[in-house]
């Protein structure tokens, strides 16, 4: 019994050791293109520049901004994100497809840019965040005194206030400042309603230079809501009332205690690409202009449960330079061989045109960095299997995780309508 017993034993950790490696052994990934993407591929290598770009798929943009014109509509305005849409002709299209006539810019530089420009100098424009005071004043000297008023300035703290003031004074300007207020973000702003009674009486006591446009309340951790159990969205619009509330509690305390503040056209700016489709239901009363960017092209940090009808619109093309059999790993070489026998994904070695981008692949599928050989953003490296099916002057489609910076890195969009390139237009560098 005891011979029999061992004998079980023995016969049973190789099989067992064989499941194991069975179950953890990696399996293959590699699909061919999509037939999108198939279609995209035939054109680049026909028509394209040979060399890594951004495409923008402008009917898929349509649709997002016909989406956007449907879930967004008056008296909540629309106010165009600048950043996440870093070209001044991607700006004209929206703008010009949604009838907005209001930016929120990031950046001191591109504040000075559009109000250089003949279009946008005229439009309401509100800073997404308070900028250091030389960068208020390097705007000033780079624009002229009339188009400058048009800036909404945001404000975070009393201190801050007090160099606007400093400036306005020295300048003799009367600035416009939104206040930002703290509805639950937690990174910075007014956080209790109290805190506003300091900063008011500094705006009743200097309104020859200073002028109260509004409040500006960000809540993009509302789509982030932790859920175990239960509806996302239902979760997301109870966490977004809660932050609305709080919004309504800033402006019902401050409207009563500084009326006068509250006269003519206020800016209760709210909102976000994730966040953008409940303030029709939720938000209407309370916030009256609504930022959005990214949900137009929809990187992928933007692919979450509330723009499910959004379509990514924007993707990063890398052409292949080299295809090589296997994984060869300089030092290594002798051992290399293992590679693609225990990872079928690593049958084949790509090279493409440049590499280490701030993107995910997209098509073909199962394609794989290799962290062994390390990333170049000179010739990147990347594993497939025989199924990903490509050779040289093939691409590589990637999604950036955030439009702007892969916009602006490589300096132009390229159009697409239809499947077809039709044209491109010039990025702009934060």
């Amino acid at each position: 019994m005891k011979l029999i017993r061992k004998k079980t034993i023995l016969v049973g950790i190789p099989i067992l050791l064989f499941l194991l490696i069975f179950a953890i052994k990696p399996g293959d990934n590699g699909k061919p293109y999509s037939p999108y993407f198939k279609n995209l591929n035939e054109e680049l290598k026909t028509n394209g520049p040979g060399k890594p770009i951004v495409l923008l798929d402008l009917d898929r943009l349509d649709e997002n901004l016909k989406v956007l014109k449907e879930k967004l509509k008056s008296p909540l305005q629309y106010r165009v994100v600048v950043k996440s849409l870093p070209s001044l002709d991607l700006l004209r299209y929206i703008v010009r497809a949604t009838g907005s006539d209001r930016l929120m810019v990031f950046h001191s530089g591109d504040v000075a840019m559009l109000l250089s420009d003949g279009e946008f100098r005229k439009f309401n424009i509100l800073l997404g965040k308070p900028m250091p005071i030389n960068a208020v004043a390097d705007v000033y000297t780079k624009t002229d005194a009339k188009s400058f008023q048009n800036v909404r300035w945001l404000v975070d703290t009393e201190e801050r206030l007090k160099e606007y003031l400093g400036f306005a004074q020295k300048e003799n300007l009367r600035l416009s400042v939104c206040l930002e207020i703290d509805i639950g973000l937690h990174r910075g702003g007014f956080r209790k309603k109290e805190e506003l009674d300091s900063s008011f009486t500094l705006l009743r006591q200097n309104k020859q230079h200073l002028r109260f446009s509004g409040f500006m309340g960000y809540e993009p951790h509302v789509a982030s809501v932790p859920v175990i159990f239960g509806d996302k969205i239902r979760a997301i619009e109870d966490s977004l009332k809660k932050s609305l509330q709080v919004y309504s509690e800033f402006i019902n305390y401050s409207k009563e205690k500084f009326p006068e503040q509250f006269q003519g056209e206020l800016v209760f700016n709210g909102g976000g690409s994730k966040t953008y489709r409940f303030y029709q239901e939720f938000g209407n009363g309370i916030v009256n202009d609504v930022s959005v960017g990214s949900a137009l092209v929809k990187p992928t940090d933007f692919d979450t449960v509330s723009l499910e009808e959004h379509s990514p619109a924007v993707f990063l093309a890398a052409p292949i330079l080299k295809r090589l059999e296997g994984t060869n790993i300089p030092f290594l070489e002798s051992i290399s061989f293992l590679f693609s026998l225990w990872d079928p994904n690593q049958e084949l070695t790509y090279f493409t045109y440049g590499g280490a981008f701030s993107a995910k692949k997209e098509s073909p599928s199962g394609l794989q960095d290799n962290s062994l050989y390390g990333a170049s953003t000179n010739q990147g490296i990347l594993n497939g299997s025989l199924k990903t099916f490509l050779f040289p002057n093939d691409f590589v489609f990637y999604r950036p995780t955030q439009s702007e910076k892969v916009m602006a890195e490589l300096g132009e969009i390229h159009l697409i309508r239809k499947g077809k390139l039709s044209g491109k237009w010039k990025t702009f560098v934060n």
